[in-house]
């Protein structure tokens, strides 16, 4: 598990062992990680397929508030608009991940 250190740690075995500043993210086994993590000496990275929900999200609100001269020849938004929009770069293939959730979500709402 990821996990990002809140205090200073000592990993690894005896004799070879490491020490982690605050604020590193550092790979554990899921057991001593979760054990980290209940005392309060790190915090658990967010997954990253959360974080690419979290920007498809974000792109499909941005979808939302473009113009329609922001759309291309393919009916695709584009996506400088959409950057534009977030302050953000994104790829293509996130914005078709959000556009085809978008009009699954319009289709939906008919």
């Amino acid at each position: 598990m990821k996990i990002t250190t809140t205090i200073t740690l000592r990993i690894g075995k005896p004799g070879a062992y490491e020490y982690v500043a605050p604020g590193t993210p550092v790979n554990l086994p899921n057991e001593e990680a979760e054990y980290l993590v209940s005392r309060g000496f790190s915090i658990q990275e967010p997954s990253k397929s959360s974080k690419s929900t979290d920007l498809i999200d974000a792109i499909m609100d941005a979808i939302d508030d473009l113009k329609p001269d922001a759309f291309g020849k393919d009916g695709k938004p584009s996506v400088k608009a959409i950057e534009e929009i977030l302050g953000q770069g994104i790829s293509g293939g996130d914005r078709d991940k959000a556009w085809d959730a978008y009009q699954c979500l319009i289709r939906d709402e008919r």
